[in-house]
C-alpha cells in the first residue's frame, strides 16, 4: 500500500503553461475565423445594398427615362464630373440621397417621376456612401480595374469597399454592380 500523505496533488508549472498555450492558440484561431466571417458578411451586405440601389435606379429609369443626375439610361458617359458619390469629400456634385439624383426625392427635372424609389440611401458597412458612376473603369472580366491596361468604361453602382478609397481611384476591393458596358 502507498502512503497518501507523501503524494502531492496539483499541476506542475509546465502543465499549466501548456494549457494556457493551447487556450491561446484556440482563441487566436477563433478570432481569426470571426474576423473573416465578419468581413465576408460586410462584403455581402454591400453587394445586397448595391443591388437594391440598382433596382431603384432601374425603376426610376422606367418611369423617367433617366438615370440619376439626369443621365441617359443604359449609356456609358465618358464625361468627367458626372459621378454621384461621397459629396463633398470625393469632389462629386452631390450624393445619391440628393434630389438631383432622383432616388429619394426629385428636384423637378425628372418628368414622369413616381418616387421615392428608396426611402433613404444607406451607408455601406464601412460607413461610406454608395456611388453611381457612368464611366467607372472595369476589367474585361467585369471586376474593378486596378490600373491594368485592359480596362474599359462601364456604368456601375457600388461601394468603395473596406479601404473606402473613392472617386476615380478604382481598386480590387470595390464592390460594384454593372448596369451598362
Amino acid at each position: 500500500m502507498f502512503n497518501l500523505r507523501n503524494q502531492k496533488s496539483g499541476f506542475t508549472l509546465i502543465e499549466v503553461l501548456v494549457v494556457i498555450a493551447i487556450i491561446g492558440i484556440l482563441s487566436t484561431l477563433g478570432n481569426a475565423a470571426y474576423a473573416y466571417a465578419r468581413n465576408k458578411a460586410k462584403s455581402v451586405k454591400a453587394g445586397a445594398d448595391a443591388e437594391q440601389i440598382e433596382k431603384a435606379i432601374t425603376v426610376m429609369a422606367n418611369d423617367t427615362l433617366l438615370w440619376p443626375g439626369g443621365q441617359a439610361v443604359d449609356k456609358v458617359n465618358l464625361t468627367v464630373g458626372v459621378e454621384i458619390c461621397n459629396y463633398p469629400a470625393d469632389n462629386c456634385a452631390y450624393d445619391l440621397a440628393n434630389p438631383s439624383a432622383g432616388l429619394v426625392a426629385t428636384d423637378g427635372t425628372f418628368l414622369g417621376w413616381n418616387g421615392p424609389y428608396m426611402s433613404s440611401i444607406p451607408k455601406d458597412p464601412w460607413g461610406n456612401q454608395y456611388f453611381f458612376d457612368t464611366h467607372y473603369q472595369i476589367q474585361l472580366d467585369g471586376s474593378p480595374c486596378d490600373g491594368e491596361s485592359t480596362c474599359v468604361p462601364a456604368a456601375v453602382v457600388g461601394s468603395y469597399g473596406p479601404n473606402g478609397v473613392g472617386n476615380k481611384l478604382y481598386d480590387s476591393d470595390d464592390i460594384i454592380r454593372i448596369m451598362a458596358k
